[in-house]
């Protein structure tokens, strides 16, 4: 059975390591699109290659930007279009971080 990690002790053993933390932070707005078209895909119970449909995409690209792997904007976009989702931005917020920078 794997050990249980509480995301302390997670933390704890990441302080020595702030390059993994500082990747971690710059891949986060990738990972934000990909849950949102994952979530969204799921509360319509479409699967991967109803999306890719409905976008015009590939099941493969689809499965590609819900592994945060993000190559092409315009890829997104029409993943984005086929959900009624939109994209904003906006300014970041000041954080308090746990993390060492």
């Amino acid at each position: 059975m794997p050990e249980f990690v509480t995301m302390d002790e997670i933390a704890k053993r990441l302080e020595d390591k702030p390059q993994i933390i500082k990747e971690m932070l710059e891949d986060e707005p990738r990972y934000q699109i990909a849950r949102a078209i994952i979530a969204e895909r799921t509360r319509r119970g479409w699967n991967q290659g109803t999306l890719a449909r409905k976008a015009r995409l590939t099941q493969a690209q689809v499965s590609r930007l819900e592994r945060g792997r993000i190559g092409n904007f315009a890829t997104v976009t029409k993943a984005l279009d086929a959900l009624d989702l939109k994209l904003e931005i906006k300014p970041k917020q000041r954080e308090t971080r746990h993390f060492p920078r």
